[in-house]
């Protein structure tokens, strides 16, 4: 804000005007500010959740297993045992 570097949590004082409009959603005024109406945070209802997906899937080499997404995009940097296996995908999944 006019070269100055505002911390998360600090306070300080400015215009509303000098405020730039991508951040007057989570910057917090102390006092109220007249003509200006801040709606409260409420998700947007037309957001939808999705759905992530994962599963243990075997690798070439046999008693080794890899976490994939529903993308197929591996999760797991080491090839894992099939139980160490199971239970990354049964933790991601919670």
């Amino acid at each position: 804000m006019n070269g100055r570097i505002i911390k998360p949590g600090q306070v300080f004082k400015a215009k509303a005007s000098d405020i730039s409009l991508n951040f007057r959603d989570v910057v917090i005024p102390l006092e109220s500010i007249p003509g200006v109406v801040t709606a409260p945070n409420v998700p947007d209802p037309d957001i939808k959740a999705v759905e992530v997906e994962y599963k243990a899937v075997e690798r070439k080499t046999k008693g080794w297993f890899d976490v994939v997404d529903k993308n197929g995009k591996v999760l797991n940097e080491k090839a894992l045992k099939k139980d160490v296996a199971e239970k990354l995908v049964k933790d991601l999944a919670e």
